[in-house]
């Protein structure tokens, strides 16, 4: 099968980590890959020599078109259309990697019925197109989660303090600030280091608040990290305290670290992290629920190591790539074949 994966936001994150991941799974497999974006972004430049603008891509012809487009979002959506709308032959879906709300509005309907099938990475995300777009088939919108691989690396123990950590952009989304003013308020917690991965505009911010809190001679703002196999295994606990999220690409990471996972309770992290089994859930914007949590966990190493056993099983058996890419094959497969939305009814 000749497939077109086409994604041109202008920042990076787990939405473009997954299409540049899914490009290589899929060609291994045997596909057909065509990669469009735009050219400056950072998938772009990470797809390499095989990164193609839209216009070379989908102006063709006949055979040399893709069977099915995988796109990243409705403005990617409306661009295939307008460039394929002399072709009746391929396929069109949208990925949708977010549960962000949707409104249905004419515009985003006369589009997206055109398309064949929607993907959703998560049952969040999913129950949010399904309320936003009623009319769509429910058969058509499928969830399949994002694969996630770690090389986990042995446990360093030689710290005498609890070591927590977070990797995210730093960014309100991601919730850092309701971390710090946890940690302000974990007067009981045994003595604990913060070290945050990650890079971001509110960088400075987190800083100023870091060290208004007291904190700043035990929080570390690393910047990006390049081995985040090796950050891991110099942690304890891993926070996720984001406001919403796309996926949670760390939060597995972090289980396949072996690592105990407190996360917001929002998105697809409930998915992610079972509440008292891997770790904890929380509110989201509620430090003192989080000091609680982080408590929990510090104060109880024999908790803490069943979190981050059953963690590790859980998430080997639920973002497995084999899998995951096996059911994504499949399902494009399936959508290949599929008239668009608004002539199934006339097949």
């Amino acid at each position: 099968m000749k497939l077109a994966l086409y994604n041109t936001n202008p920042a990076w994150g787990g939405g473009e980590r997954w299409f540049l991941d899914a490009a290589s799974a899929l060609e291994a497999r045997g596909h057909e890959v065509v990669r469009i974006g735009s050219p400056g972004t950072p998938l772009f430049d990470r797809w390499g020599r095989n990164a193609r603008t839209v216009s070379d891509a989908l102006r063709a012809r006949g055979s040399a078109l893709p069977d099915l487009v995988l796109a990243n979002s409705g403005r990617e959506v409306r661009t295939a259309l307008r460039t394929l709308s002399r072709s009746a032959q391929t396929r069109i879906v949208l990925r949708r990697g977010i549960d962000r709300p949707l409104r249905d509005n004419w515009v985003r309907r006369r589009s997206w019925r055109r398309l064949s099938g929607i993907l959703v990475n998560s049952d969040a995300t999913g129950r949010t197109v399904r309320e936003a777009l009623p009319w769509f088939p429910g058969d058509r919108i499928r969830r399949i989660y994002n694969p996630v691989t770690l090389e986990a690396r042995p446990r360093r123990t030689d710290s005498s303090a609890f070591d927590i950590g977070a990797v995210a952009r730093l960014v309100r989304q991601k919730g850092i600030d309701v971390l710090l003013e946890a940690l302000a308020r974990a007067e009981t917690t045994p003595a604990w280091r913060l070290t945050i991965a990650g890079d971001g505009a509110e960088r400075g911010a987190l800083e100023e608040q870091a060290a208004r809190l007291g904190l700043a001679d035990r929080v570390e703002f690393r910047g990006h990290v390049d081995d985040v196999a090796r950050f891991y295994a110099g942690l304890d606990l891993l926070v996720v305290p984001s406001r919403y999220e796309g996926f949670g690409f760390v939060a597995v990471e972090g289980a396949l670290a072996g690592l105990p996972v407190i996360a917001s309770r929002v998105s697809s992290l409930p998915e992610v992290v079972a509440d008292g089994t891997t770790g904890r859930l929380v509110p989201p914007e509620d430090p003192s629920a989080l000091a609680a949590a982080i408590e929990a966990v510090a104060e109880d190493v024999d908790l803490a190591a069943r979190y981050g056993q059953a963690g590790r099983e859980r998430a080997r058996r639920a973002f497995s790539a084999d899998r995951l890419y096996t059911e994504l094959e499949a399902f494009l497969g399936e959508a290949a074949r599929w008239l668009p939305v608004r002539d199934s009814h006339r097949a």
